[in-house]
């Protein structure tokens, strides 16, 4: 939640510097954090993520995850506000450049990317009916299968065995999904 805060003498100030949208680029898997600590120097910031279906202890999960990992976009909250404390946030490494140039990103590509993340959609369900899965637990490993039901603690597949097809119940941690 970065606040705006502007002197009386910048907002009658008829040219202001640039505007536009710096990339950063993060450490491994520490987006949130960097965009945290950005957030806290007065940055603003906008880490786009997309859904993501993973799997976990308690079952599948769907997770909120980068849109471009390692990265998210930062602009300043007044023309004299400073790049140089970026490279020293916890969770970033640095401005992108292009040699000593850290270039800037109109606003209209990053609201063509903020349109795009809004009309995103859920991803769909791994174990969704129809979809081809692969056992990989249980008496059944090693086959592959059919999704015909799914429910949070089941999964009916439809399997090949001996020449007939037949229906099985399992648990969906003993399933992983096959590409489409």
């Amino acid at each position: 939640m970065a606040e705006h805060i502007c002197t009386e003498a910048q907002a009658a100030s008829p040219t202001p510097g640039p505007r536009g949208w710096h990339v950063v680029y993060t450490k491994p898997r520490q987006e949130r954090l960097a965009e945290q600590n950005l957030v806290r120097q007065r940055y603003e910031t906008w880490l786009p993520t997309i859904g993501k279906w993973t799997r976990r202890a308690a079952g599948w999960a769907c997770e909120a995850q980068p849109m471009f990992p390692r990265y998210l976009f930062l602009r300043t909250t007044d023309a004299q506000q400073s790049l140089a404390p970026v490279r020293s946030t916890l969770g970033a490494v640095g401005l992108v450049r292009f040699g000593e140039r850290a270039p800037l990103l109109a606003d209209e590509i990053v609201g063509a990317l903020r349109r795009l993340a809004a009309q995103t959609r859920e991803p769909e369900h791994p174990l969704r009916p129809g979809a081809r899965v692969r056992v990989v637990a249980g008496p059944f490993a090693g086959l592959q299968a059919l999704v015909t039901a799914s429910a949070a603690r089941r999964v009916e597949i439809f399997l090949s065995l001996l020449g007939r097809d037949t229906r099985v119940s399992v648990h969906p941690e003993q399933l992983e999904p096959l590409p489409a």
